[in-house]
């Protein structure tokens, strides 16, 4: 009886491992699909279609949904957010969004409320998935709002406006914008401190990141010489913000203690062959940060996603992705 307890024991613990395996999905924009990878086999296991050029992915707080961005073109506006069963593998809800097209950055409130970016008419909007319906609007003031992120409490919000080349900060309990903070041309890659500290702003064509203390509200601090920095990310231990370089092709590491680089992660590990694309320079744009700390890199122009050990600064294993991929999230991971 013992033995048999213990063999029950470990097949229900290899199960819970199983189940709480991670799942990484990734936007492909070049044929409008999210696939769903298992992290630890890395095999994908669906293929779903989007909407038009999917940009981002958020995960629902209880990790059972999936919610997507479509954003859309200029000539052809996406009008949609489109959510992903991630029990079942299915798309299973297409929200229509018309009034407050091209939608793009996105962020789950709760498991009922989730609130994107529309490039259509610069605001931050509250959809409640449940009802299918926009709750409210809150208008920007400023032009090309792109990403939005929120402090850690949810009561203040960020938006980055790559026209106007602005951070936009807001009370998201009262609905308006406090303050239009300038930072550098194409202001687009945004991201917040875990402690809600600091927010940083890569402005793409200044090739600076600006940081933003959130206490003055004001630019602390600005680095400069980076090339192309589309997305910023901070490590889980606010001690380093990670820089994708669209110049360099590699991983920008600066220490928060004195904003100073101290790591170049070279990207160029593993390029995957593509029968449509070769081999080419790898060109880094979204980040994520998974539960283990370890930060995940979209390469554009290689179809990869790399994971980055934040101990080490380097990469340990690359995820196959379709073409144009953009947007990625992970649910689920122990």
């Amino acid at each position: 009886m013992l033995q048999v307890s213990e063999a029950m024991l470990l097949s229900s613990l290899a199960l819970g491992l199983l189940l709480n395996q991670p799942i990484l999905l990734v936007l492909n924009k070049g044929d409008n699909t999210v696939w769903i990878t298992d992290m630890g086999s890395a095999k994908v296991r669906a293929k779903l279609p989007t909407g038009p050029n999917p940009n981002e992915v958020a995960i629902s707080p209880d990790g059972t949904i999936g919610a997507i961005s479509d954003m859309g073109t200029g000539r052809e506006p996406g009008k949609s957010i489109t959510l992903v069963d991630l029990k079942k593998d299915v798309v299973f809800r297409t929200i229509k969004i018309d009034s407050q097209a091209l939608p793009h950055g996105i962020h789950w409130l709760n498991n009922r409320k989730l609130v994107f970016t529309s490039h259509a008419t610069d605001s931050v909007v509250e959809l409640d998935v449940e009802k299918g319906e926009i709750t409210r609007t809150i208008p920007t003031e400023q032009k090309g709002t792109h990403l939005v992120v929120f402090s850690p409490d949810q009561t203040m919000a960020y938006t980055v406006n790559a026209v106007s080349e602005t951070v936009s900060v807001i009370d998201f309990v009262a609905g308006k914008v406090l303050k239009q903070i300038t930072c550098g041309t194409r202001a687009e890659g945004i991201s917040i401190s875990a402690d809600g500290k600091w927010v940083a702003c890569g402005n793409v064509a200044a090739n600076t990141v600006s940081i933003i203390d959130t206490k003055s509200q004001a630019v602390s601090h600005t680095i400069d010489g980076v090339g192309g920095p589309i997305r910023t990310l901070f490590s889980g231990d606010g001690k380093h913000l990670a820089v994708s370089s669209v110049g360099s092709g590699k991983l920008e590491v600066y220490e928060t203690s004195s904003w100073k680089k101290t790591k170049s992660v070279d990207l160029k590990q593993k390029p995957v062959a593509s029968p449509q694309y070769g081999d080419q320079w790898p060109v880094p744009m979204n980040l994520f940060r998974m539960k283990n700390g370890n930060l995940l890199v979209v390469l554009v122009t290689s179809h990869v996603v790399a994971e980055v050990d934040t101990k080490r600064w380097e990469v340990i294993r690359t995820f196959e992705t379709g073409p144009l991929p953009d947007g990625m999230a992970v649910a689920g991971g122990i």
